[in-house]
């Protein structure tokens, strides 16, 4: 019997004292370093893709990434041609939080490289480090830029469509 009282004693004590033990806390440089190590990890991959695009390694993306750049251009100069010949005219839809009702020249020139950088980037980084062997990935990576090509292109050809002149004449419009 007082073997089984010790070994009862001996199960029940164990687990108050495994709670007393102390565990080593982990230092607070942890959560710097993780952050730090990110933004490294941007920055590599932000000096990879302008190496990329300079060396035109990736044709495919390279060409995407021109392409997409044109756009916004021809965007960009069709709204600005507008806005100077018509004095009531503004700008609408979503670049008007980013650049304003009625931006210069030298928003649209910081607001599309901020665009097409982070869209250029992601995509570079989708394209070579995704599941280039799985068939969806092939497309998937090009989505973000070709929206955004698409959606340039299409506002540049809706800037070119308008009539602002007949706007600020009061003339009535065709």
């Amino acid at each position: 019997m007082k073997h089984c009282c010790c070994l009862a004693m001996a199960l029940l004590l164990s687990p108050i004292a495994r709670s007393q033990q102390i565990e080593k806390v982990q230092p607070a440089s942890t959560a710097r370093n993780a952050l730090r190590s990110k933004t490294i990890g941007v920055a590599r991959e932000v000096k990879t893709t302008a190496l990329d695009f300079a060396t035109f390694r990736d044709p495919e993306w390279s060409i995407l990434t021109i392409a997409q750049i044109g756009a916004a251009s021809a965007d960009a100069v069709s709204s600005l041609n507008n806005l100077h010949s018509c004095p009531s005219c503004f700008e609408t839809g979503v670049s008007r939080l980013f650049v304003g009702q009625r931006p210069d020249a030298h928003k649209y020139i910081l607001g599309g490289a901020i665009e097409i950088g982070v869209e250029a980037v992601t995509a570079h980084y989708f394209r070579n480090h995704g599941p280039i062997r799985k068939w969806y990935w092939r497309a998937l990576w090009a989505l973000p830029q070709s929206f955004s090509l698409y959606e340039h292109a299409r506002a540049a050809q809706y800037n070119v469509a308008l009539d602002p002149p007949c706007f600020s004449s009061g003339l009535p419009c065709k």
